[in-house]
This record gives structure tokens, C-alpha cells and sequence, in this order.
């Protein structure tokens, strides 16, 4: 005999009725989300936040970016000590930096 059969699973099934189409969006968000469809509508029905690896990506990408910025910011805090001749642009430039990132944050708190 096989496994399965002796051992039937106690969950239980929704079925739901959807175009080609509907289907089509439907596997293509899951597969985004890197999700079998099975665990993509069992999530969005239970009303979980879902996200795409595109947004993880993005978040990821956004981060590094922000590092990056840290890391010019503090060359650039390096030069004015050294450098009083260029101390105002630098500054200017540091203010442009802290903006920015400020900006960065608050676009990967959205995703």
C-alpha cells in the first residue's frame, strides 16, 4: 500500500474558479514572491504581507547605497580636516549626503 493513501491529510481544500488570465497573474505574483501558488493564496487569504523578491532586491539595493554614502560622508569629513581651503563646499556636500540618505531610509521603510 502506499503511504498516502494510509495516511490521508487533514487539511482541508478551497477551491476557486479564475480565467486564463486571472491565472496567469495569479502564478506570476507568486512566483515574484518566490512562493508555490498553494502558499501564495493561503498567505494572501490570511491577509500576511507578501513581498516580492524584486522589493527585497530593491531594499537590499538601497541599503548598499546608503552605506556607500556613510562611507563618502566620512572621507569627506577627513579632507576638511585636513583641507580648511575647500572646508564650505565639503560641507555643503556632506549636508547633500545626509539628505540623501535621509531620503534612502524613508524609501526603504515603503517597501
Amino acid at each position: 500500500m502506499n503511504p498516502v493513501e494510509i495516511m490521508p491529510s487533514k487539511k482541508q481544500v478551497i477551491k476557486t474558479y479564475v480565467s486564463d488570465e486571472e491565472y496567469k497573474q495569479i502564478r506570476e505574483t507568486a512566483q515574484q514572491c518566490s512562493l508555490s501558488l498553494s502558499a501564495f493564496a493561503k498567505a494572501v487569504c490570511l491577509g500576511h504581507e507578501i513581498k516580492s523578491r524584486t522589493d527585497q532586491q530593491a531594499r537590499r539595493e538601497l541599503l548598499k547605497l546608503n552605506a556607500d554614502q556613510g562611507r563618502l560622508g566620512g572621507l569627506l569629513k577627513m579632507w576638511i580636516l585636513d583641507d580648511d581651503q575647500h572646508r564650505t563646499d565639503v560641507e555643503a556636500l556632506l549636508e547633500d549626503l545626509r539628505r540623501l540618505q535621509k531620503e534612502i531610509v524613508q524609501k526603504v521603510r515603503t517597501i
